[in-house]
């Protein structure tokens, strides 16, 4: 990689090996239910931002936040508060403000209320030291958010986040592929192929995405959809992670002429 393309990351290595063209991975993990697990919590958060700024109890909206971004969540809470599109809008940006000050004010909260999903740990480390593997971040929570939730169990130190797309780029999860793809050419200086690209989640919105540009797709039966992603047309659903030896070996093959 040209030191050009390095300084743009702000000086950060790659952790691929840029020459390597045979089995070279780009991962995009979403983070809540398919990594970690908050509780109530995760809710209540939200619920408080927009109290805080709009000064309505939203409590009991009932919309559901699964593969959202947290514009979208926050614009469809409010909605629910009868506020008209113009003054949900203009409210918006503060909201964002205010939900990553509840969510770092909760972060020793986190620790006590959630955890990693069963084979997370195992599963970014192997993947981390994988020749050929880059991963980072694909989510609907704004950027400080993300920071703030992957730090909590120290997740953040196998994800290369300068180049994570989140819901700070666009409120539509839907084109946050392409853009992840955008970031990595530009700050790492790696052009991926589509067939060379996969998104983990737990949604189907998870796999809506990696249709975009044609990227595989891995769904995590972890979170709130565990009983509708048999038959959607992942490339692979799993329980969980535990089965780490399957996973990694699925994300990321060795290469060709690698072994002996």
């Amino acid at each position: 990689m040209d030191q050009a393309a390095d300084s743009r990351g702000g000086g950060r290595p790659s952790r691929i090996d840029s020459a390597a063209t045979m089995g070279r991975r780009l991962i995009l993990w979403d983070i809540d239910g398919t990594l970690v697990w908050w509780g109530p919590i995760g809710r209540g958060v939200f619920d408080d931002a927009i109290h805080d700024v709009v000064g309505r109890d939203p409590a009991g909206h009932g919309v559901s936040m699964g593969g959202k971004t947290d514009p979208q969540i926050a614009l469809e809470i409010m909605d629910t508060l009868a506020l008209d599109d113009g003054e949900a809008a203009e409210h918006l940006p503060v909201v964002l403000d205010a939900l990553h000050r509840r969510t770092a004010e909760a972060e020793a909260e986190f620790r006590i209320t959630g955890g990693t999903h069963p084979g997370v740990e195992e599963v970014l480390a192997r993947l981390a030291a994988a020749p050929g593997v880059l991963q980072t971040v694909l989510t609907g929570n704004v950027e400080p958010n993300m920071r703030v939730k992957l730090g909590v169990f120290g997740l953040d130190r196998w994800l290369d986040l300068d180049v994570a797309a989140t819901g700070s780029d666009s409120p539509d999860r839907r084109a946050l592929v392409p853009i992840a793809l955008t970031r990595v050419a530009d700050r790492r200086g790696i052009s991926f192929d589509p067939g060379e690209v996969w998104v983990v989640g737990d949604t189907p919105r998870d796999l809506e995405c990696a249709r975009v540009v044609g990227a595989h797709c891995a769904l995590v039966a972890t979170g709130r959809n565990a009983g509708a992603l048999d038959g959607l047309g992942a490339d692979v659903v799993w329980r969980d992670l535990s089965d780490v030896d399957a996973v990694v070996a699925v994300l990321a093959p060795e290469r060709d002429g690698a072994a002996g």
